[in-house]
């Protein structure tokens, strides 16, 4: 019988790194070229199988507005959250500087530090690329994350993000009980 799991994520990084164009492509395979900005937040659900692991996944998908102007709505949306993608923009510096200050919000919402999987998106646009794989790579690992480079136009490594963020909350649950 497969281990059954169900966890309410959140998708954390400024506005306009993609939080809800990773969203969208991993629970609907979709992706819409149209900036629309989320206004306080938005949640998707999805339920997925762990390759490798008997174990079933039925995830609550945050995502988080990332605008300044909105960090009073989102604090109530923390509440129950088990893990995060914290997201940046390979294309914009200013995103991956202030991932840490994303950490803090979290820590500071949910009293408790969760799982998180640092995600450099639009890994597609390579010839606007200013934020090198090294830097993110050695900034996850500082925080003792995972580091993954995606794309959610063309989908790369779209669902690997959230599958890797999955196994981290089961063994952390596991390690827990």
């Amino acid at each position: 019988m497969p281990a059954e799991y169900r966890y309410k994520i959140v998708m954390l990084g400024d506005g306009a790194v993609g939080k809800t164009a990773l969203t969208t492509r991993f629970t609907q395979d979709h992706f819409d070229a149209d900036y629309k900005r989320t206004i306080g937040s938005d949640f998707a659900v999805k339920r997925l199988v762990l390759p490798g692991r008997d174990s079933h996944v039925t995830l609550q998908v945050w995502d988080l507005a990332g605008q300044p102007r909105f960090e009073i709505v989102r604090q109530s949306f923390y509440r129950g959250a088990r893990g995060a993608l914290l997201v940046y923009d390979v294309t914009r510096r200013r995103t991956f500087l202030n991932l840490d200050r994303w950490r803090k919000e979290a820590y500071d919402n949910t009293g408790r530090e969760i799982p998180v999987v640092v995600v450099a998106n639009k890994v597609d646009l390579e010839e606007n690329r200013v934020v090198p794989t090294e830097m993110g790579q050695q900034y996850a690992k500082s925080i003792d994350s995972i580091y993954v480079e995606s794309s959610a136009l063309t989908g790369e490594n779209v669902e690997r993000s959230f599958e890797e963020l999955c196994t981290i909350m089961i063994d952390s649950s596991r390690g827990a009980a």
